[in-house]
């Protein structure tokens, strides 16, 4: 599935995250199997849904604590730092876990720990998610204004590209 082609920019992000999420509860619902479409989910990982993360960290998160200029953002900047940090923790594991399934068989003993990591990754993932659509894009549609939606629009662009 491809991100929207919606103007709207929150909305794209939402509907990566949405379709993120999609894919990683099927990935918890195969219990400590590794997905056969293992490959696509990898695809996603890598091409929407990073692209997804880099806007947030690169275009969103400056937008907002712009918006804030003039006002104590502290805790504005402790939320976008914290899912930045926690992000790069995430594409940390998440690739561990991708490069020890990729050269595993899956009757290698060392197969059963890839696949407790990346479900480990994906539970800390949908929990990312959900802090960032349920505090951070709700608080970005309310505080930036019509050049900063324009600017994170074109950005999302490249949603398009990449999915």
């Amino acid at each position: 599935m491809s991100s929207p082609s919606s103007p709207d920019p929150i909305a794209r992000l939402l509907a990566v995250h949405a379709e993120t999420r999609t894919r990683l509860q099927a990935l918890a619902a195969g219990g400590a199997a590794v997905p056969a479409d293992f490959a696509a989910l990898a695809a996603w990982v890598d091409g929407p849904a990073h692209i997804a993360h880099d806007i947030l960290e690169q275009r969103l998160f400056p937008a907002l604590i712009e918006s804030m200029a003039g006002s104590d953002a502290v805790c504005l900047k402790g939320m976008t730092g914290g899912l930045a940090q926690s992000r790069t923790d995430l594409d940390r594991r998440w690739h561990q876990a991708a490069r020890l399934l990729e050269r595993t068989a899956p009757d290698d003993p060392a197969n059963p720990a890839a696949r407790d990591a990346l479900a480990a990754w994906a539970d800390d993932t949908l929990a990312w998610l959900k802090r960032a659509d349920e505090e951070l894009l709700p608080m970005a549609d309310r505080l930036l204004d019509g050049t900063a939606l324009a600017e994170l629009a074109a950005d999302c662009a490249r949603l398009d590209d990449g999915a």
